[in-house]
């Protein structure tokens, strides 16, 4: 019975994968951490106005979409490093 561990063929490719993963839960735990924060203090936020609104309505209509566009490109200009110095290593295996 064989008890070694297998000798994986791509690193780099592993590498990759868990440096993809490792930034989309953060960003993923970032944007639902922001949703649940606004949605518990939105309350607590419409004692104070903002253009006429109450700050709570306005996080919630406006500033959270806002927010999970901004952190959607920001995911994507992080990946895209990510994508480029593993091609330009020269590992695309």
């Amino acid at each position: 019975m064989a008890t070694e561990v297998p000798v994986d063929d791509y690193p780099a490719r592993d590498r990759h994968q868990i440096q993809t993963f490792i930034l989309a839960a953060v960003i993923l735990v970032t944007a639902l951490s922001a949703v649940i924060l606004t949605v518990t203090t939105a309350l607590w936020f419409d004692q104070f106005g903002f253009l006429h609104f109450p700050i709570g309505f306005y996080l919630l209509a406006q500033g959270l979409l806002v927010f999970i566009v901004a952190m959607v490109f920001w995911f994507i200009r992080l990946q895209e490093r990510l994508d480029l110095a593993r091609g330009e290593s020269g590992e695309l295996g």
